[in-house]
């Protein structure tokens, strides 16, 4: 699965069970419905975790390639 495609599920997974929690906890209690709040609260941290992580990969691509310019390999013509 793509990354894109992984955070638009969490992203709307946050969304969805926020929702959810909030429709269930006007129905109920706090303590009947704190589940839809952490399954809400969890997808939100590992949306914000794949994103990181992918910045992090990206800088650190960006950086190999920036290092791989700057050093050139020229070749020394034997005498």
């Amino acid at each position: 699965m793509s990354p894109k495609l992984t955070r638009t599920i969490l992203l709307a997974g946050t969304v969805g069970f926020l929702i959810v929690w909030v429709l269930e906890f006007r129905r109920t209690t706090l303590f009947d419905s704190y589940w839809l709040l952490l399954l809400s609260i969890t997808c939100l941290l590992f949306f914000q975790f794949s994103r990181l992580k992918s910045s992090l990969e990206l800088k650190k691509k960006l950086e190999d390639e920036e290092r791989g310019k700057s050093v050139k390999v020229t070749k020394t013509v034997k005498k």
